[in-house]
């Protein structure tokens, strides 16, 4: 039987239970996928706020010289924390609460989110970016979606009767990453009144040692969420499939979708 969905309130608080291997377990996105945002946003970005800045993966690539600006929302207290010391010394203001309301004045250049759009209520989110960015501006939203089941991807398709019976997180289903139903995004940007929406989406190839898939998966909400003795059973079959189907070495899909409007002139 298909297991349940994890609550959205859940991505509050879980990935600050170990930040550190969060942030070495996921991968950055394309230098390409910043071009293209910072371009739509006028080339000239000062001001920007970036929503669920975890551990700020997408920030440092986000922050460049230029940023008179920049404004961190990021819920989980432990994350935020991370954030103020991974970023010490740079003009960062790191806000520890929920973006919808969160207090953020004045508005900006771009509203970004990196892997973090799904744990929000997509309606008074779009809202409250309308609200945020200046005319012409531009909101962006991505992901990496890591299993990729029926898209070439062998390691996903392999990995998928060991997650029956789970809660899954509001991106997941056992078909795949919701990142990649561009129907449902570009609505939801067009009933939020927003103009020029576009989606890419970029492929990336890699391999993962077994050491290396059980830290992914580990890094991951519906595994965080699991009881102990699930997760590290779950984990060891991981490390396992790897070594025994792939011979050490599985092939690992990464597809990440970014879609980007810009707010009425």
């Amino acid at each position: 039987m298909p297991g349940g969905r994890i609550d959205r309130g859940v991505g509050r608080n879980i990935f600050g239970l170990d930040a550190a291997g969060y942030h070495a377990a996921r991968l950055g996105y394309p230098d390409e996928l910043y071009a293209e945002v910072l371009d739509r946003a006028g080339g000239d970005v000062r001001a920007i706020v970036e929503i669920g800045a975890g551990t700020g993966l997408a920030t440092g690539p986000l922050f460049g010289p230029r940023i008179e600006r920049y404004v961190a929302v990021e819920p989980d207290p432990i994350l935020s924390d991370y954030l103020r010391t991974g970023f010490a010394g740079r003009p960062i203001e790191v806000v520890n609460e929920d973006f919808v309301t969160a207090s953020i004045s004045g508005t900006f250049n771009l509203v970004a989110a990196a892997s973090s759009f799904h744990w929000l209520d997509a309606v008074p989110a779009m809202a409250r970016i309308r609200a945020l960015l200046r005319p012409g501006g531009c909101a962006a939203i991505w992901w990496n979606a890591y299993r990729n089941p029926g898209m070439g991807d062998p390691f996903a398709d392999a990995t998928m009767p060991l997650l029956h019976g789970i809660d899954l997180p509001p991106s997941e289903s056992t078909c795949g990453h919701y990142s990649l139903d561009a129907d449902l995004h570009i609505a939801r940007f067009a009933a939020a009144g927003f103009a020029r929406i576009e989606q890419r989406v970029f492929r990336r190839e890699r391999t993962l040692t077994a050491a290396g898939a059980r830290a992914l998966y580990a890094s991951y909400s519906f595994v965080r969420a699991l009881p102990d003795d699930r997760r590290g059973s779950l984990l060891a079959a991981i490390g396992d499939l790897v070594d025994r189907d792939f011979g050490g070495l599985a092939p690992n899909v990464v597809l990440t979708a970014l879609y980007f409007a810009s707010a009425p002139a």
